[in-house]
């Protein structure tokens, strides 16, 4: 029952991201332009768009800030801030694409830019 409300959690906060952001949320068929290589078999590619660390922190605190914490220092999901995860780009899309445990995937609820700028002011932190 525990995780069930959790994975609930999880669903609506991915779709609150549309609060209060700059961009509307990608539809589940728009996989974008930016770098994903559609020959890949994960559909990850190996170019990603740069980050807007100002767009990013308000998508973070719009929509991952329930389950990684203010400031990313951890909650229901692990700390992102100075996680390793973030130096190594194909780990990071991975699990942002795909999801992890009762993360749920993200590819078609955010766009690629909206990631990318998001990870972008997650490296800003310590």
């Amino acid at each position: 029952m525990q995780n069930l409300l959790i994975a609930l959690v999880l669903a609506l906060v991915v779709l609150a991201a549309s609060i209060n952001v700059d961009e509307p949320l990608a539809q589940a068929s728009d996989g974008g332009p930016q770098g994903v290589d559609r020959n890949s078999s994960s559909g990850i590619g190996s170019m990603h768009p740069a980050g807007d660390i100002q767009r990013g922190e308000g998508l973070y605190n719009a929509s991952w800030v329930v389950c990684h914490g203010q400031r990313a220092i951890g909650g229901i999901g692990p700390r992102l801030a100075g996680n390793l995860v973030l130096s190594n780009d194909q780990a990071f899309w991975k699990i942002v694409y795909e999801g992890r445990h009762v993360m749920p995937p993200l590819k078609g609820a955010l766009t690629e830019q909206q990631m990318a700028d998001i990870k972008a002011w997650l490296n800003t932190l310590p």
